[in-house]
Order: C-alpha cells, then structure tokens, then sequence
C-alpha cells in the first residue's frame, strides 16, 4: 500500500459532510498538508440532515455545527467561508476564485453537493414557494410555519415527510401530496406506506396520493396550490422535495467525465488523476446516493487518497432508517419481487410491518416498520448474503425469518 506524502496543497470545494470529511481525513494522514475547505454559505459547515430537526425544535442552531472555529485553527485547515469558485483550470492546476483569486492545488476535492429539483409548475417562482437545503432555507421556513400557516408540502419522499413532521409540530395546518401511489415509493412496498400513511393522518396531518401539482397561484405571493383533478389547496406556504440534481457545472468546466453525477471509480477519482469528488455530486456504478452516510464515507475515502493512501469505496446496499413522525422505518435492498422465484415474507398487524424479501434462497431486501430493532442483523445478513434455505419452506413465516436472523 503507499504511503501518504508530505506537503500537499489540497483544496476541497464544498462544506458539507463530504468535504468536512474529506478534510479530517486528508489531515488525519498528513498533518503538514496545505488543506483549504470552501463553502457557499456564510455559515460553518453544519448538519444538513439534522434541518429537519432543527424546524420541529429539537436542535437548537448552535449544536448544528460539525466543528467550531478553533478547530480548523487547531488542525491548520484554512476554511473559506461565503466564497464562490468561478471554475477549475485543470491544465494549471489552480482554481479562479469570484473574487479574482487563483489558489494552486496537487489534490482537488469536488463536494459540491447538489440542488432542489423544482418542476416546472405555472407559479413556481412566487414568493413563499421554498425547498429545504441551507440553513438560510430553515430560516424562511420557521418564520412562516409558525404563525399557524397552511402549509402545502409537495413531495412524499423521505425529506418531504420529514419537513412536514417538522412544520406541523410548530403549529401549521399541512398538506402532503405524493405523485405516486404511496409514500416513500424508494423505501416502501404498498402495504408498508398504507400503514405508515394511517399513523400520519392520526397526528392530524393530510395526505392525497396520488396527487398531481397542476400550478400554483397567487398576486406575488403563493395562495393556493391547483391540482390536476380541480382540487384547490390553500396555502401560506408551499415546499416542494421532488428530489435533487448534482452540481456539475464546476466539473463540466474542468472536463471531467458527467453523466447524472461525476463519474468516480472506487478510489473517488474522477477522469482527471489530480481531482477527486465525494457525496451527492458524485456517480459511482451508475448510481448517485443522495444519503448522508454514503456521502460521508466517500468524503473520507477522498479525502485519504488525496493524502497518499490509497482506499476504496465499496459502494452500499441501499438502506434507511429513520424516524418518520415518531414511525421507525427501516429499509434495505430490494423489498419488491422482479424475478421468477423471488420470495416475499412479509407480515402486518398493530400498527407494525415486516417484510423481507429472498432470492435463490439469500435474502436481498428488507422493510421494518414500527419496529426496527432488527435493523442491524437485517442489514448484517443483507451484506453477508447470509442463506435461508433451510427456513424457507412452504410454511415459512415471518417469525421463522426473525428467528434464522
């Protein structure tokens, strides 16, 4: 294996958990590095995926912060706060600051992360029409959702759930509209989001799946939301979480590889040997995670290669687990059979669900839901490949898998 080298300048383009973790780990490898963290925002580098938190209330501001000021002293890593990289010259090796600076590099780390995707709908640049990325957007959000606002959140993904969750408990009345037939249509089968919808709806919380957003109205600030069935929707507030698309625009004008993300191999290498990316700009096997742990374990993987060492990204089975209002949810891998001979045991009473799903006799998904104590030996046996042959006999059931776990 080689060994980290001295000296390097490396420059990290974006502060959020990737590049925050390509930064700890570049300096933990080789603390004389010349290491350099730029952020869009005015703000230190924070948890993103804890904003949803901090609009139910249960963070305060000050405990977002990944690290405070002293600590990128302490391990001389020069942050750049409220700056804007114009592009990359990767011939020079350098960068163009908005500001007319060019900062040289040996190593280029690409974490710029991604955006909202905001459909085209008629009305969408109305004020008090929001999506949820910054803590500027958290802000905003707080201040109208507090005053009893009828809130219209368009998106029934994993964030649109939860910035519901959030906005109801500070007092709006709110709306959620998924376009597909269920909720959480990448991590739930059918049966699970009909339960996980009912629990929703019994915290006083309306849900119309599916509902197709026809345009948004209003003088110059939003009023209401059309649906394509005629349905009028009220509304103070409007927060779409339809999804995000990669930032690409710095990795277009370097020359590197793009196809729905930067295109990296398992040593977070783009096309150019001297720029690396991580997180969720990022295309790995043709698949872009879009998950905080993912992103963080490629930031640190960039982030040691860039230093010298040389490590790799395996990639993840796609899991989640959260707390949806109070609902833990637990998915992995594939919970809907697509072969001849896929085997679905799956079970749901009390408010509770529990599926997983086999393949020539190993178990390649799973769903968990009101219940995820099981998560870890669930995910345990997803990675493993872990063989249920000998349980999965006509009578099989669902306490037999739990059971074989």
């Amino acid at each position: 294996m080689s060994q980290p080298e001295t000296n390097k300048r490396i420059i990290i383009i974006g502060g959020g958990i990737a590049g925050v973790s390509a930064a700890e780990a570049a300096h933990a490898l080789q603390q004389d590095s010349d290491i350099t963290l730029i952020s869009e925002e005015h703000y230190l580098p924070y948890f993103r995926m804890s904003l949803t938190r901090y609009l139910a209330g249960e963070v305060q501001r000050e405990k977002l912060t990944l690290h405070d000021q002293q600590w990128y002293l302490q391990n001389h890593i020069t942050i750049l706060l409220n700056t804007h990289v114009e592009a990359i010259e990767a011939e020079a090796k350098q960068i163009s600051l908005a500001d007319g600076q060019k900062l040289p590099y040996d190593k280029l780390i690409l974490a710029s992360g991604a955006h909202p995707n905001v459909p085209p709908f008629p009305g969408k640049d109305l004020e008090g029409v929001q999506t949820l990325r910054t803590l500027d957007d958290a802000d905003l959000i707080l201040d109208v959702s507090r005053h009893q606002a009828k809130v219209v959140c368009i998106g029934g993904g994993l964030l649109g759930l939860e910035v519901a969750g959030a906005v109801a408990r500070q007092g709006a009345d709110v709306t959620v509209l998924e376009g597909l037939d269920w909720l959480l249509p990448c991590q739930l089968d059918v049966q699970a989001s009909a339960i996980l919808k009912e629990k929703i709806e019994s915290l006083g919380i309306k849900v119309i799946v599916p509902a197709m957003t026809k345009a948004l109205h209003g003088d110059a600030k939003v009023e209401s939301v059309e649906l394509a069935d005629g349905q009028v929707l009220p509304a103070d507030l409007v927060l779409i979480s339809t999804g995000v698309s990669a930032n690409l625009e710095l990795a277009k004008s370097a020359g590197l590889a793009v196809n729905r993300g930067v295109v990296v191999n398992e040593h977070m290498l783009t096309s150019n040997p001297d720029i690396l990316a991580a997180g969720d700009l990022t295309e790995f096997h043709g698949r872009s995670y879009g998950l905080w742990i993912p992103a963080k374990n490629q930031g640190t993987i960039a982030g040691q290669n860039a230093a010298g060492k040389e490590t790799s990204f395996l990639g993840d089975p796609p899991s989640t687990r959260l707390k949806v209002l109070g609902v833990d949810v637990f998915s992995i891998g594939q919970f809907s059979p697509s072969q001849e001979g896929d085997r679905l045991v799956a079970e749901g009473k009390d408010g509770r669900y529990k599926s997983f799903l086999f393949r020539d006799g190993k178990i390649i998904g799973s769903i968990l839901l009101g219940d995820a104590s099981m998560a870890n030996k669930v995910k345990a046996a997803v990675e493993g490949k872990k063989d249920f042959s000998m349980v999965l006999d006509e009578s099989v059931d669902v306490e037999s898998v739990i059971g074989a776990l």
